[in-house]
């Protein structure tokens, strides 16, 4: 059976396999599991999403997440692992895509693409060794591993969100150079069919640089990008120190403050670092309207504050004294987007759980994005 799915990727260009773990990403972190111990697992996965929401297992950090409903079974019912198999290592049907709040990051003059891998684990298939791997894809996270927005909502709820960040892995892992010449591509697709824009390109919606090899084809792509003339930025949020330690206005890092004490040991001068902070609920929900324990937004989709502009001036106030940060330099996002550009670091903004937009992670003069936890 191995060898016929052999052959059927082969036949298809879509054969993933021999994982260099060993050379080209020997720095992965990663667990072996053999298909009896993944075909277990994928049986919990299906256990569990039969369950009603309240009585499901809670999937560890440490576990990668597979929708139910993405496993495939055989006309007995048993789980179909040959199917499940080409199923992840087919090729994804796009590397690129524009997640909501990418979307809100348009303006006349530029717009946000981005690339997203498996938050926290992902599951890798190695077809000439016959073995599942689960690899670490964000070894820098700290306690964010606990509220992980890439496990929540619209990344969890879609088999096909599941499945296309799980190919997108494996066909980075297999097949790095294919990877890089098609991600190129693409991006330069994009830039091609808009000339008169400026494209900023977000790395790892959910996920991190994992591999300092995954990081190199992030910078060879936005340099050739540039070097052949195109209007092409990169930016990520990372909690990789090789990452943050970068110094380059082609590609702007912002450094998540959930990073773990190893990675960030060894980030230089890390109080200069551009950085993003994730608010909690304590600091702000009492100032907000709700409906039933849901925000309440207006019809540009902006959460509203009880007291208009006094409670905004009380957020930026206890956002101040808690990070110590002057409040005079604290803007909304709707205020920074009305500020011209200054100088670097010059501006911390503050970014609402509900209908802002990335452009804050995207600019120089801003030194840190406060995320309201959502």
């Amino acid at each position: 059976m191995k060898q016929l799915i052999k052959k059927i990727l082969n036949e298809n260009l879509n054969i993933i396999y021999e994982i260099d773990l060993q050379g080209t990403f020997k720095d992965v972190s990663f667990k072996q599991l053999s298909i009896d111990e993944a075909r277990e697992y994928l049986e919990r996965v299906i256990s569990n999403c039969e369950k009603k929401p309240a009585e499901r297992e809670k999937l560890a950090a440490n576990k990668p997440y597979i929708h139910g409903k993405a496993i495939p079974k055989s006309e007995g019912g048993e789980i179909d692992m040959d199917a499940f198999i080409q199923k992840i290592t087919s090729m994804p049907n796009e590397i690129l895509s524009i997640n909501s709040k990418m979307a809100k990051s348009a303006d006349d003059n530029s717009f946000t693409v981005n690339i997203g891998i498996p938050a926290l684990r992902g599951l890798v298939y190695d077809l000439d060794a016959g073995v599942f791997y689960i690899v670490n894809t964000c070894p820098g996270a700290g306690a964010c591993a606990l509220f992980c927005y890439a496990r929540q909502g619209s990344y969890v709820m879609f088999p096909a969100v599941f499945v296309n960040q799980t190919r997108i892995l494996n066909l980075l892992l297999n097949f790095p150079e294919r990877f890089e010449k098609l991600l190129f591509r693409e991006l330069e697709s994009v830039a091609l069919k808009n000339p008169n824009m400026s494209i900023k390109m977000r790395w790892n919606d959910a996920g991190d640089f994992f591999s300092e090899e995954y990081f190199n084809i992030a910078f060879r792509i936005t340099k050739k990008l540039k070097a052949d003339g195109y209007n092409v930025t990169s930016y990520a949020y990372s909690k990789m120190a090789n990452v943050a330690n970068l110094e380059d206005d082609d590609f702007i890092v912002n450094v998540s403050g959930d990073i773990n004490v190893k990675q960030s040991k060894q980030i230089k001068d890390i109080e200069s670092k551009k950085t993003q902070v994730t608010v909690p609920k304590d600091l702000f929900d009492d100032l907000l309207l709700k409906d039933k324990r849901q925000y309440v937004v207006n019809e540009k989709g902006k959460v509203i504050f009880k007291n208009g502009q006094d409670g905004i001036d009380a957020l930026k106030k206890r956002i101040s004294l808690k990070y110590d940060v002057p409040v005079e330099t604290l803007l909304t996002y709707d205020e920074m987007m009305k500020t011209p550009k200054g100088e670097k670091n010059q501006y911390n903004v503050v970014i609402m759980p509900r209908g802002d937009g990335d452009i804050a992670a995207q600019r120089m003069d801003v030194k840190t994005s406060f995320l309201l936890i959502h």
